[in-house]
């Protein structure tokens, strides 16, 4: 089974700040950590359909006494694992956030603009993203998948490309779908 760490999105990943990283990663940590022993377990990725088993593993030596909020660790820990889908099993190596309205919470690239593409390149993939810690008769993760498709398709950018990025940490399932 293949290994991976969430902290190698610090290394493959451009766009935020290392800090801004770190701070999604460590939702994600305590996301996982309430489910999961020893700071590691298996997760399944359905990647357009693809299902991958992995071991992957994450760094739970921080204080976690500012960090007991379920939404937040469901809203950034989802956007930690969709940044690592991204970055370190799909290669793509740069980040944007998107604009209110957008319809997608991030747009990626498989390399960092220079600054003469920022102005007259869209040849970005659009992420619209979300987290479930745990799933309830209303808030499920296929039902969470379906509603971030609806969102793009009331966006402005639903005719480019984009994909719905869905975490489900006490499982755990990261699923990953093409927007069509």
């Amino acid at each position: 089974m293949e290994e991976y760490s969430l902290n190698q999105t610090l290394d493959n990943l451009k766009g935020p700040t290392l800090e801004q990283i770190v701070f999604h990663n460590q939702w994600a940590a305590v996301a996982f950590d309430r489910f999961h022993l020893n700071s590691q377990s298996s997760i399944k990725f359905i990647l357009d359909g693809v299902e991958k088993l992995v071991n992957l593993k994450w760094d739970s030596k921080f204080s976690k006494s500012a960090m007991k909020e379920d939404v937040d660790m469901a809203n950034h820990g989802g956007v930690a694992m969709a940044w690592f889908v991204m970055s370190v099993i799909l290669d793509y190596s740069y980040v944007e956030q998107t604009e209110i309205g957008d319809g997608v919470d991030y747009r990626f690239r498989k390399t960092e603009p220079s600054d003469d593409e920022l102005n007259f390149l869209d040849d970005y993939h659009y992420v619209e993203i979300s987290g479930v810690l745990q799933e309830k008769s209303t808030n499920t993760l296929e039902r969470r998948v379906k509603d971030k498709h609806r969102q793009i398709k009331r966006g402005a950018k639903r005719d480019l490309s984009s994909s719905v990025i869905v975490t489900l940490f006490e499982e755990p399932k990261t699923i990953k779908e093409i927007h069509n």
